[in-house]
């Protein structure tokens, strides 16, 4: 499955060129355009994090939230599922397009903001401050997210391309792949030929994950 629409963002986790968006020290601000047009349009993904050549990747989940275990080999195998939100942004600062990575609990914090948009205009069309609040390495750092000026009539196809979330940023595996990858711990050639390397992830408000039955992959450092 991998990708559900965000609505449905409770029932999962706790178990190329593209730049990552990040605000690193406290009281620092961005200003930013959501690409989104609607609030349907956010998608949240169930992924698994696996280890490739020494680097941190995701894997989408194959299992809706109410499908068995052995949908999916790494559910099966107990590897730890998250909940995640690649929010997909144009900066105003940079003029780049880049992918905000957050948990599960940030999509109720979106949405409303979200939801304040002109219901007759694109959520595109309004500029957004982020600010940051912590330090880092605070794993208590919040972000506020303010309307900047009046909304104009810019829409998600009026920006540059948005990246590919399932099949870039996340590895799109078949139950095939995953259990090859169980018991080698790699993906098959073939497979990881077209998958970008991926840098470590930042920014993850999720849980500490359970430990990994068979060939663990290491955890990555959350950076807040």
């Amino acid at each position: 499955m991998g990708r559900f629409r965000a609505t449905e963002i409770d029932h999962y986790g706790g178990q190329g060129g593209t730049g990552y968006f990040s605000l690193k020290n406290d009281k620092e601000v961005a200003q930013v355009r959501f690409m989104y047009d609607t609030i349907d349009d956010i998608d949240g993904y169930s992924v698994h994090q696996v280890e490739i050549d020494g680097k941190k990747r995701y894997v989408n989940c194959l299992r809706d939230y109410n499908d068995p275990i052995d949908v999916c080999p790494f559910c099966k195998n107990r590897m730890f599922t998250q909940a995640k939100l690649f929010v997909p942004i144009y900066n105003e600062d940079t003029q780049k397009v880049q992918v905000w990575e957050r948990g599960k609990k940030f999509y109720s914090q979106l949405s409303g903001t979200l939801s304040r948009c002109s219901k007759d205009a694109s959520i595109a069309g309004q500029v957004f401050e982020i600010e940051r609040n912590g330090k880092p390495h605070d794993t208590a750092t919040t972000y506020g997210i303010f309307a900047v000026g009046q909304p104009d009539d810019t829409k998600v196809a009026d920006l540059p391309e948005k990246p590919k979330i399932m099949g870039g940023l996340i590895l799109d595996k078949t139950a095939e792949e995953m259990d090859y990858y169980l018991h080698n711990g790699e993906f098959p050639e073939s497979s990881n030929a077209v998958t970008p390397t991926r840098r470590q992830p930042v920014n993850s408000d999720d849980d500490m994950p359970r430990r990994i039955v068979r060939r663990t992959p290491a955890r990555r450092e959350d950076v807040y």
